[in-house]
């Protein structure tokens, strides 16, 4: 007779979530939309931080990209639009 061996014991013993639980989408945070591959990428703080710290910034009222950065989806540098996402949570 073989014993079995609990797989998810030590790992739920020591991790945060259960195995297998879906990730949230991130709600608050900093909407990078790069004007070269189109994508619109949805940032954390601390990788907003790393993404704006080599990067130059253009207060031009009417351009549309301001910020040139390495795009997060596609690598590349170009001129991105950046936005600043906050999500408020009203309890009733």
């Amino acid at each position: 007779m073989t014993v079995g061996r609990d797989v998810h014991g030590k790992r739920a013993l020591y991790s945060g979530g259960r195995p297998g639980t879906p990730v949230t989408p991130v709600d608050s945070g900093l909407d990078v939309m790069c004007s070269r591959c189109g994508q619109t990428t949805t940032l954390r703080p601390r990788e907003a931080v790393a993404l704006l710290l080599p990067s130059v910034h253009v207060p031009v009222p009417r351009l549309r990209h301001r910020s040139l950065v390495r795009c997060p989806a596609c690598r590349r540098i170009a001129w991105v639009r950046i936005r600043l996402r906050v999500h408020t949570s009203v309890e009733p």
